[in-house]
């Protein structure tokens, strides 16, 4: 009689179901979105961008940890997140504790990084729907322009979550955030990126093709100009950079330490090139921690526009963004972080 009586239900609340489309594609129902859970690199990040910290009942064990890179980890605060229940440990293509899921049981779980068939799984083994989100093909998801693809699952997540009109002032802010810097008029300079995060600290020779700061402003990374071919992350050879010489050299502020090792270890190197020789390499935020920080990567784009000759306040510039991204948190949020963002 209980089976009976579960089966008329499920098939009374499927009557009420809603279809969405997620960002692969998929076709999706949903009769309730009150609680959630989000699996995956950057996926929380996007429900902490819109206000869903309260509506979170389940959590990964990584995003327990505090990071400086991750400014919405030390938003949504070490104390809270140690409260969640832990649904899986978290990490790129990582399935979540189906058993935790089910003791958790959110209404919609949202995902990032995971691939079409465990999802599946997921949404098989747990009768949960599952929403898949992205970050753009150069971070695990489908389109190739990486902040239209993170707009738009800021969008689906609203629509979802009844937060349209949070979503809408955030993704409008960040279209005018793209148009002003895409507007600055820079010198012709030749520049380079090193040290990118990319599952860790890395060396000078970590850098991106299409480094999306760089695209922001219209710049190209001067040691693939020969090689249209190449796209994403890339560990290149130091020659390769000694063959570029760039004039200006920015390194992520996260692998310092790495880079000013090896520097110490190779000083008569790095000074043949002409950036360490003239003093023309500066550092940037990172953004790339489990995922985009949005807000940081907006930022390192007019840190770069300042290095290079715009006139702009990089902290008023920082408070303005962190104050879009995290409402009335802001600037508390940034001095948590301590960057020093300033000096040229």
């Amino acid at each position: 009689m209980k089976k009976i009586f579960f089966v008329f239900l499920a098939s009374v609340l499927s009557l009420w179901a809603k279809p969405y489309t997620d960002m692969l594609g998929r076709s999706v129902e949903i009769n309730k979105a009150e609680t959630f859970v989000f699996v995956g690199p950057g996926a929380l990040r996007l429900g902490a961008y819109l206000g869903l910290r309260e509506k979170i009942v389940g959590i990964e064990k990584l995003e327990q940890m505090p990071n400086a890179q991750s400014p919405y980890r030390t938003f949504i605060g070490v104390d809270f997140a140690k409260k969640l229940p832990v649904i899986g440990n978290g990490g790129p293509g990582k399935m979540p504790n189906l058993e935790a899921l089910l003791n958790v049981h959110p209404d919609v779980i949202f995902t990032s990084f995971i691939p079409k068939d465990q999802i599946e799984l997921i949404t098989q083994k747990t009768g949960i729907p599952v929403v898949a989100l992205s970050y753009g093909a150069s971070y695990g998801g489908k389109g190739n322009k990486n902040l239209d693809e993170i707009k738009a699952s800021l969008k689906l997540i609203a629509l979802i979550a009844n937060q349209e009109q949070r979503a809408e002032v955030l993704v409008s802010f960040i279209q005018e955030q793209e148009k002003q810097l895409s507007k600055i008029k820079l010198p012709d300079t030749s520049v380079y990126v090193g040290g990118v995060a990319y599952k860790g600290i890395q060396p000078i020779t970590s850098t991106e093709v299409d480094y999306p700061p760089f695209a922001l402003l219209g710049i190209k990374n001067s040691v693939f100009k020969d090689n249209p071919e190449a796209k994403g992350h890339q560990f290149i050879d130091f020659e390769a950079l000694l063959k570029a010489n760039p004039e200006l050299i920015f390194t992520d502020m996260y692998s310092r330490a790495k880079i000013q090792q090896d520097y110490k270890e190779n000083k008569a190197l790095y000074d043949t090139l002409k950036a360490y020789k003239n003093g023309e390499v500066k550092e940037v935020l990172g953004f790339n921690n489990y995922s985009t920080n949005v807000e940081n990567l907006l930022l390192i784009a007019w840190q770069i526009a300042n290095y290079m000759g715009y006139d702009v306040d990089i902290d008023a510039k920082a408070q303005e963004i962190f104050n879009a991204f995290y409402p009335k948190n802001g600037e508390t949020l940034l001095e948590k972080l301590s960057y020093k963002l300033g000096a040229k």
